[in-house]
């Protein structure tokens, strides 16, 4: 039987003894769920499965119905490995975001059923990757990824897309980005400083690593962004030295809306509270 047929007469029993509707373990082969449709109905949610697809592919360049080839090419030491390599770092980083918080995560019973928040902690494993493989856990026993399937995982719709949305699109490090891997401290201020200006602004949750995120604002409402003349105003810098210092790797990045750039308000408070920061060090 299919997995669709199963799930069909999985719903059917549920219906008929709708007061024992309750996980119904199944065996998922790991990255089968990407052979064909990754998505299925859910009220503002996605499938886990469908969200790493979308990831994956805007990183990486990996189409969902690669993932089982990429997974059973053989070892080589080469470009096979490779490949694994870089879908693995694609779901370490989204374990993260479940991990801290930042995205919403939630269980439904394969088949159907009440949907569940999976909690953060829950998110807390050595090697969460075959919940990746097979977009499913068995929430009873989660930390036992051996543990007979029960449940699929789905998160977010609305906070997955802001956030996707938000990452920077994988390119030559700026000098900014070199600074702090060369320097651990220098990244760890500057952390410190924006986050001490999110809460000072009170954007504190739109911030999801160290990206805009808006997944608490109410809708159409998203992170204020400044003009060049607002930035020069308030650095007291002229355009020409605000382009220098930004080419320089000294500066935040502008983003690109459009034909216009602008700058994430809270991004250049931080840069100025690292400016403050370097004085008193002097």
């Amino acid at each position: 039987m299919t997995e669709i047929g199963a799930q069909r007469s999985h719903s059917v029993a549920l219906e008929a003894k709708p007061a024992n509707r309750s996980a119904m373990p199944t065996t998922i082969s790991p990255w089968s769920p990407y052979e064909g449709r990754t998505s299925m109905v859910s009220g503002g949610r996605r499938t886990l499965t469908s969200a790493f697809a979308n990831l994956v592919v805007s990183r990486q360049g990996f189409q969902s119905y690669e993932l089982p080839e990429i997974f059973a090419a053989p070892e080589d030491d080469g470009e096979n490995d490779a490949a694994r390599d870089l879908v693995r770092l694609e779901a370490e980083h989204l374990t993260c975001i479940f991990a801290n918080g930042h995205l919403a995560s939630f269980a439904r019973p394969l088949g159907g059923g009440e949907v569940t928040a999976i909690a953060p902690e829950l998110w807390e494993l050595d090697d969460t990757f075959p919940r990746f493989a097979t977009g499913a856990l068995n929430l009873e026993h989660w930390a036992d990824e051996s543990a007979e399937l029960t449940h699929r995982i789905f998160v977010d719709g609305q906070q997955f897309d802001s956030w996707l949305a938000s990452l920077k699109p994988l390119g030559p490090l700026s000098n900014r980005q070199i600074e702090e891997i060369v320097d651990p401290q220098l990244r760890a201020a500057r952390s410190v400083a924006r986050r001490s200006v999110e809460r000072e602004i009170g954007n504190a949750d739109r911030v999801v690593d160290g990206h805009a995120h808006v997944a608490s604002t109410p809708p159409g409402v998203g992170p204020e962004f400044l003009t060049v003349e607002e930035v020069s105003t308030l650095i007291n810098r002229s355009r020409s030295s605000i382009y220098d210092y930004e080419k320089k790797g000294q500066f935040p990045e502008r983003v690109k809306i459009g034909a216009s750039s602008r700058w994430l308000k809270t991004e250049v408070h931080a840069w100025i509270a690292e400016q403050a920061a370097k004085r008193g060090e002097s």
